[in-house]
Formats: structure tokens, sequence, C-alpha cells
């Protein structure tokens, strides 16, 4: 089917005079009013608290943002809106925590859980870029973990919001933690939560240079890329996308059952097992096919246009669907060297790879935001860079020069 894809600039002139005064309150399950509840748009710096009464006003820029409304001791309320479609005033009402999590789970949180998981969490969580070293959770006492040798899965759980400080960027980010969870099987970082931004006062030589560091963050990121997919100028801000397969590695699979099949095992009386392989003349062939990926990457040759991945869905939101995988190349930048220690392999070319892991489309806003972010797995650079040190919120543009 052949897809159309529809210019949308010129809704930016519009979006000064499109936003929405959204007036509420919010209370308890007895109808009272809970002031000092945090009400704001995930991953922006747009936000405010209720009053004495519970009261709030928030003014609501054009797009399609979560609504999210949290106090300590409350279940987080969160709601997808759009200013065009709100109503002038709304009542939340916050559900009471019944039970807090470590009396409903399964399997116990792990005794000294930031000693033995912290460093991990911060890698996998703040990043461990450069600037991930000026960026602090000033509150981390307040995260518990469980380490499940059934799942071979790690997760973690937060109580209140995190406080994290970055001072590479100039923000300080409550983050409310829903859910994060490593699998050491796959390989596979899922977290999800809703950050609100605000930023950190300074002199002009600190905002500058704040500043210049967003800006060198913003190109080549995801968000760069979203907003570049929503206005059709994939090319023009210095990406290229590519068809890529992922070709299962068969003379691994092979090597494999034939390593399995020369094993000889053999239990000692002590509970000792001891492994004899069979045939020693094979033993460098093996250990060579071990060392190999699972499967090959297999690029096509042609860059695709923006219009062959992109859709428009409405007047405000743009999709993205496509097959297999994407390569995603932006040719603006090198990668940094903290990537490249650690994947010499890689190359100095800033390469990542999308993946509909659901079979499911992608909706993007204007702002780069985009819908639902657990149905987009990323591979390769923005799987290491698209961390909570190198985020910005999605009301930050950068400054022409």
């Amino acid at each position: 089917m052949q897809r159309i894809f529809l210019f949308l600039i010129l809704l930016l002139a519009l979006t000064a005079n499109s936003q929405k005064l959204l007036k509420g309150i919010v209370t308890d399950g007895s109808d009272q009013p809970i002031p000092g509840a945090s009400i704001f748009l995930s991953n922006t710096s747009i936000g405010t608290s209720s009053n004495a009464k519970g009261r709030f006003q928030l003014n609501i820029p054009a797009g399609k943002f979560d609504l999210i409304i949290s106090s300590i001791g409350y279940e987080t309320f969160s709601k997808t809106i759009t200013a065009s479609e709100l109503q002038d005033s709304i009542t939340v009402t916050l559900k009471i925590k019944t039970q807090e999590l470590e009396n409903v789970v399964v399997e116990p949180y792990e005794k000294d859980g930031w000693t033995k998981w912290g460093d991990f969490f911060v890698k996998n969580f703040i990043g461990a870029s450069e600037y991930a070293n000026q960026c602090k959770i000033k509150n981390k006492d307040v995260i518990k973990f469980r380490n499940s040798k059934v799942s071979n899965e790690l997760t973690a759980y937060a109580f209140e919001p995190l406080i994290i400080e970055n001072k590479a960027l100039g923000y300080t980010i409550r983050y409310q933690l829903e859910a994060f969870s490593y699998n050491f099987k796959t390989h596979i970082l899922l977290y999800e939560g809703y950050p609100f931004f605000e930023p950190m006062e300074g002199k002009s030589a600190k905002e500058n240079k704040w500043e210049k560091k967003r800006t060198d963050i913003y190109y080549g990121s995801m968000m760069h890329f979203m907003r570049s997919v929503y206005r059709n100028r994939i090319m023009e801000e210095g990406f290229e996308i590519y068809p890529l397969q992922k070709i299962p590695n068969l003379e691994k699979m092979r090597v494999k059952a034939a390593y399995q099949r020369n094993f000889n095992r053999t239990e000692l009386p002590n509970g000792v097992l001891s492994v004899t392989v069979m045939n020693k003349d094979s033993d460098a062939y093996y250990n060579k096919i071990f060392k190999e990926p699972d499967y090959r990457d297999v690029v096509a040759k042609n860059i695709l246009p923006g219009d062959s991945i992109a859709y428009a869905v409405d007047s405000a939101t743009a999709g993205i669907d496509f097959e297999n995988y994407l390569l995603v190349i932006y040719k603006n930048k090198t990668v940094p060297l903290d990537y490249r220690r650690l994947h010499p392999e890689s190359g100095p070319t800033m390469m990542s790879q999308l993946f509909l892991q659901n079979n499911k489309p992608i909706e993007i806003g204007m702002d780069g935001h985009y819908y639902d972010p657990l149905d987009l797995l990323a591979l390769g650079y923005w799987s290491w860079s698209e961390k909570i040190s190198t985020m910005l919120p999605f009301d930050y543009w950068p400054k022409k020069n």
C-alpha cells in the first residue's frame, strides 16, 4: 500500500497559540484533597504541584503527552492526553497503596542490594558515558533489587521518585521508576518511568556550558531521529537508514550440537561433574566458532527514503512501520571514545539498529516522543547512549547558531 507522508512543519508556528490551561484537583479515596502532589507532563520540564486544597493549574502545549500525578504513599496516575481533546478541568483520585511491593513479591529483595547491584544499575540506567560521571542519584536508598534465579532476571523497584542530579546538562530529574529489568540470558534491558526535568540555575557562563553539552547530546540522538522522521527530513538532518536482516549463524548452531554430542559426562562420588571432550582435535575450531555472534547482519545497499517507513496518522502524529530491522547511521558525528573502548569492533561510525519487537507501528509526535516506547528495541550505539544521563526533555530544542 502506497503511503503518503504529510508535511507537518506548519504546526510549529501554531504551537504557542494552541496551549490549553488545564485546571484540576487531586483527592484521595475519601474525597480529601492531597496537597503537594506532583503534576507534570512526562519527559518534559512542564509541571507543577497541588496546593493545600489539592488544586493545580497546568499549561498543556500542542501534541500528545503522558499526564502524571503522583504522591508518596499513593499509586501513580497516568493518562495520555492531547491539548485539543482535553476538557477544561479534571478531578483525579489517587489510590492508596494497600501493600508495599516487598510484601507481595515471591522472592525476597537482595540483602545489601545496592552494594551488589548499584554499579550495574547505574551503568545500565544512568549510563557509562562521560556525562554519567556527573550524574548522581541523591536518594539511592529507596531502590530495592530482586535477582530471580528462575527467570535469570534482575529487577529494581523504587517506592519514591528518584532524585537525579545531572550537573553535566544542568537538570534535576524526578524520575518515577515504574519498571526496570535486565535479562542475563538475552541481555535485553527494559526500563520504564516518568521523568520530570527541573532546569538548574546558574550564571551565564554555566548556562552556556550546559547549552553546548545539550546541543552535542541532541544531534544524532533518538529524539533528533524521531523529529527528523516526523518532518520527513531524515537525510537532510544527517541520517541514513537501511533495511537489515539478522540471519541465524547455522554453522554455530551445528557446532554447538556437535560439541554437545562429543562430551563425555561422568558424575563423581562427591557430586562433581567430570566433562571430557572426545574430539580434542576440534577444540580450536569449536572455540573459534563459539566466539562468533548467533546472528549475522545482512544490510541492503539501498538507502531507504523517509516515506518508505513513515506516514501520517493524523494532523499532529506520524507513524513509523518497517519489517525486520532498520540500520540507522548518523553521518555528522563519530562515536565517543568511551564507546570505542567498549566496542572497538564497531568502528567510529555512529550506527544503531531499531526493531519493532511486538510487530506494532510506532506513533511519533512533533517533539519526537513516540508511543509505545516498549514496542521499540534499540541496539548498537543507541542502546549504549540513550540513558538517563543523556536524556533531554521533549520541550528542549537546540538554539539556532
